[in-house]
């Protein structure tokens, strides 16, 4: 057994408990005027506008009211531009808006439509004409938002990409590869894969930069969404509540640092002022696929059931104040293994005779000599040869057994705008997937125990469990035009536990070996490893029972500050992490 903690992002401050975690945000806000300054610093869930306002001549206006609003809840954001006529609206959720400067004297200029993404500080420069104020001069088809004031290289996927995109099972590590510089995990072998005992999940591998899989830093809506033990993602809400995934891939700004690969931001849906739903389902089976090549006749065909259903709601719940989101996604799969499995097995002729027959006829070993009746049931869980030429050694045994998985995401996120000045969201995401990776070799009951046969010291088949959840409270707060503060706290639980095929059975007893040849609890019970020459192995894999828990305690807080020209932000986040690795050696 082995025990952990305090796994902690740079800038980090430990807690002590997690009884403090009310003072905690307190203690961020004071924090943050005390960090060093990052001029024009990229968000990692929200975006900016900025932008400088003169008249005909270039001369800079100051005292200009800027009006940037979400075309979706009809939330407005309102500052002034400064003594150099520059502005900036920090902390604006992606999604369209519309941008409206107003000045005596001057027409009204106005853009309609600008659509932010994570991480942008889009510029919208305006250039007022002498008139009246009730004349508008609106922009339809502005420039491009060129991201002049940020060098951090990354790339985005919308909401509408997250629709449009065919996933074939609908994982949002599928989604992360089609970025530029993430590639799917290079090996099945990694802890992330899906394939071995310390996540059974669809798989959480991918590279970014050519860094190894487990290199990646994950956040979800601006808090850490990372599972420490191994390496990899924490939660994965379900594809209908994206609403956008960045990954930055290079020139880092400060708060996005700290690991070789890449950063991961996924951000969540927010409903909005009109209600939007779906529902839906794909499937697939063995009906409608192509015979795998190498299951060839007269061996039928592997057996392929999938559905991938669910569905989402959002609207208002108070016009222009309150708004919710709620989506589900089920996923259940029965799928033969990706290619037939051969193993030796013991001849027809050698299961004629049996085990006494089988030492009767050795000149090796004494005549008359008894076979132990552990040998004999060890015997038993062999069974016939199936394929292969009469009289065949070696792999004349082949099995196709089904991987079944069954999962059940859910996101459900709440958007309060209590007025101009204060903000706030609240997002619960739950991850439950219930796992059986299948042995070489079929069950037998041995006096009246179902028993596994095992497939060897590295074979990591058996039922598995992995739970996680998240929740999260967000808070943005706008003292003056020129001072804004957000405030995030966040939960995160992970539990992943992987046990043997025979685990809470009697499996040893039943073929007769002592009784004490398990001690503990019986879920920990399996069956020992036997390994015969020119025999497929028997028992339960090594390193299982496996347990890892991890618990995530996060407050972070981030400031944005314009001074004349100078727009400034300054942040700190704070990490407790506490982690529990349970791993039996066999």
């Amino acid at each position: 057994m082995k025990n952990s903690n305090n796994d902690l992002v740079s800038p980090v401050i430990k807690f002590i408990s997690a009884a403090r975690f009310s003072a905690a945000l307190t203690l961020v806000a004071a924090f943050c005027m005390l960090l060093t300054a990052v001029q024009g610093r990229a968000q990692t869930t929200t975006a900016d506008v900025v932008g400088t306002v003169t008249d005909s001549s270039g001369a800079a206006l100051p005292g200009a009211k800027v009006t940037v609003e979400n075309l979706a809840t009809h939330g407005t954001y309102t500052t002034q531009t400064t003594s150099s006529g520059g502005y900036d609206v920090p902390f604006l959720l992606p999604g369209h808006y519309s941008v409206r400067v107003e000045l005596a004297s001057f027409k009204t200029f106005s853009v309609a439509d600008i659509t932010l993404q994570v991480g942008d500080r889009a510029r919208v420069d305006a250039q007022l004409q002498v008139g009246d104020v009730s004349q508008t001069v609106e922009v339809l088809a502005p420039s491009p938002l060129l991201q002049s004031e940020t060098s951090t290289v990354s790339s985005s996927i919308t909401e509408h990409a997250v629709q449009d995109i065919p996933l074939p099972t609908r994982n949002l590590t599928t989604l992360i590869t089609y970025t530029a510089g993430a590639n799917e995990g290079a090996s099945v072998d990694s802890l992330s894969s899906g394939q071995r005992p310390d996540d059974r999940r669809q798989t959480s591998a991918f590279s970014v930069n050519g860094q190894d899989v487990e290199l990646n830093n994950e956040q979800i809506d601006g808090t850490d969404n990372n599972e420490r033990i191994i390496g990899t993602i924490g939660v994965k809400p379900p594809i209908d509540a994206i609403e956008e995934v960045t990954v930055q891939t290079n020139n880092y700004t400060a708060e996005s640092g700290r690991t070789p690969g890449g950063l991961v931001s996924v951000v969540t849906k927010s409903g909005g002022n009109s209600f939007h739903g779906s529902a839906y389902e794909f499937f697939q089976n063995d009906k409608l696929n192509a015979r795998n090549p190498f299951d060839v006749a007269p061996n039928p065909k592997s057996e392929q059931r999938q559905n991938d259903f669910g569905g989402s709601i959002g609207g208002p719940i108070i016009h222009d104040r309150t708004f919710f989101f709620f989506s589900y996604e089920g996923f259940r799969q029965v799928a033969g293994v990706s290619s037939p499995i051969f193993s030796s097995v013991p001849t027809a002729a050698e299961r004629a005779l049996g085990p006494a027959g089988i030492v009767a006829a050795d000149p090796d070993i004494p005549a008359g000599t008894p076979v132990d009746p552990v040998a004999a049931n060890l015997f038993k869980l062999y069974p016939l040869p199936n394929t292969g030429a009469p009289g065949q050694l070696t792999n004349n045994f082949v099995f196709d057994p089904n991987n079944v998985q069954s999962s059940n995401s859910y996101d459900a996120r709440v958007d309060h705008r209590f007025n101009d000045k204060n903000l706030i969201f609240a997002r619960f995401t739950s991850n439950n997937v219930a796992s059986v990776i299948p042995t070489n070799l079929p069950n037998v009951t041995i006096n009246g125990v179902s028993v596994n046969p095992g497939n060897g010291q590295f074979g990591f088949a058996g039922p598995a469990k992995d739970i996680a959840y998240n929740s999260q409270l967000n808070f943005v707060h706008t003292f003056s035009a020129n001072l804004v503060l957000e405030l995030r706290a966040a939960y995160t639980q992970i539990n992943n536990s992987s046990n043997s095929p025979n685990s809470g059975t009697n499996a040893a007893t039943a073929l007769g070996f002592p009784n004490n040849i398990n001690f503990g609890p019986l879920d920990s019970s399996g069956l020992p490893l036997i390994n015969i020459p020119n025999l497929a192995p028997l028992g339960d894999s090594n390193f299982v029972p496996i347990v890892d828990v991890s618990n995530t305690f996060e407050e972070n807080g981030t400031v944005s500050y314009t001074h004349g020209s100078h727009s400034l932000k300054f942040g700190a986040s704070l990490i407790r992490r506490q982690a529990r690795n349970v791993q039996s050696s066999n």
